[in-house]
């Protein structure tokens, strides 16, 4: 049984992990919260995370900690890491360390329940979160940043939508990302001219005239993480 590295003391440092995943929500970013049950910040929203283990590896410490706190199930391939925060007094408990994760939850509505020592979990616009523990809204900043950073050049948004798609829903997934508008026939030009959509030889129906279904062009590819 693996033994839980304690909130450290005065001479020691302690690692954890966080995490941030989102989801598209009614064409909104959204992330997952968890509210905490034990102090310091008790009842106050957080990211879902804690303590790393001994012997346990630190992806694997954040796929525990979400699968416990809010019983989502993720793939290794979704999560990857891509901050250490490390702030002296950033726990009020002493010297913690937490190395910050964050996943593109697959397209889909993503129940949540909180588990653990987690009063609950549920989704929030990322852009405008409740107040958050410890320095989570800092962690949880710089994970848009970087979510905004993969949309130019790793087609990101594309995981947060089903295999077929109109140009409306995609740009919808960048603007919500972006948190701004973006101009229609500047964004579908840029985006047809790239090569990295096909048209999937269906229409949706709806108010209006059908709507051409696009989807990923067999020759691009997303890698595996996010």
């Amino acid at each position: 049984m693996s033994t839980l590295i304690l909130p450290p003391q005065a001479t020691q440092a302690g690692l954890a992990v966080d995490v941030a995943a989102f989801a598209m929500h009614a064409g909104e970013l959204q992330v997952l919260l968890v509210e905490r049950g034990s102090l310091p910040h008790a009842r106050t929203w957080a990211l879902p995370g804690g303590f790393v283990h001994l012997g346990e590896e630190l992806n694997e410490a954040a796929l525990r900690e979400l699968r416990t706190k809010t019983s989502v199930e993720l793939e290794p391939r979704l999560l990857e890491q891509f901050y250490t925060f490390g702030a002296v007094e950033r726990d009020p408990r002493g010297r913690v360390v937490s190395v910050a994760h964050m996943a593109v939850l697959p397209h889909g509505t993503v129940r949540v329940t909180g588990g653990g020592n987690a009063l609950g979990a549920g989704w929030f616009p990322a852009h405008t979160p409740p107040t958050l523990a410890f320095d989570h809204q800092d962690i949880l900043n710089r994970a848009i940043d970087r979510l905004q950073i993969r949309l130019e050049y790793a087609l990101l948004a594309l995981e947060f939508l089903p295999d077929t798609f109109t140009l409306p829903e995609l740009q919808g997934v960048y603007e919500a990302i972006l948190n701004k508008r973006l101009d229609k026939r500047n964004f579908r030009k840029r985006l047809l001219s790239q090569g990295v959509l096909t048209t999937s030889g269906e229409r949706r129906s709806g108010v209006g005239r059908p709507a051409q279904l696009y989807r990923r062009a067999s020759r691009v590819r997303i890698p595996g993480t996010l």
